[in-house]
């Protein structure tokens, strides 16, 4: 069960911060002149990473293993995340510091679920691994749930910055 319930955070974790820039995006896009086009290529920059590292990010997790990568990553993301709040520092270049940073966070995301699928083979008999993966990918649903009006009720209490501040 403290696996399961290890997993289930870190993915809850996981799809939070993924989720920051939907939160933020409209804001961001005001408060930095970034039109929709630019604003769309930042949307997608994660997903390209993401897609990208999948299979090479199975190789750093057979290489080294579930623990270190899933904690390397986790603190890679969260820390991305939360420099994402500090874009507008790059005023004449905030689409690019952006990009990069969302870019950077899909390169970071991209072993966790590999990982979760590693620890569930390991920790989890045969007939319990349908339980143990359905728990940590309703995680990522939870997230969504739980975060959304909270990362929304952020923005709008204190700004867009401060979604990345409090995920990250």
């Amino acid at each position: 069960f403290g696996i399961l319930a290890m997993l289930f955070i870190a993915t809850t974790i996981n799809y939070a911060d993924r989720a920051t820039i939907a939160m933020a995006g409209s804001a961001m896009q005001k408060d930095l002149g970034i039109d929709a086009v630019a604003l769309g290529y930042i949307f997608s920059a994660f997903g390209w990473a993401y897609t990208a590292m999948q299979i090479p990010g199975g190789l750093v997790l057979d290489r080294f293993g579930a623990r270190v990568v899933l904690g390397v990553s986790l603190i890679a993301w969260s820390a991305l995340t939360f420099l994402q709040g500090y874009v507008h520092l790059f005023a004449a270049s905030a689409f690019f510091v952006l990009f990069a940073l969302r870019f950077l966070m899909g390169v970071a995301e991209s072993p966790a679920f590999p990982c979760n699928s590693r620890l569930t083979v390991m920790w989890f008999p045969s007939q319990e691994r349908g339980l143990a993966t359905s728990v940590f990918q309703s995680a990522q649903y939870f997230a969504l749930a739980v975060f959304t009006p909270v990362m929304t009720f952020t923005v709008s209490k204190w700004g867009w910055h401060y979604v990345f501040f409090t995920t990250g």
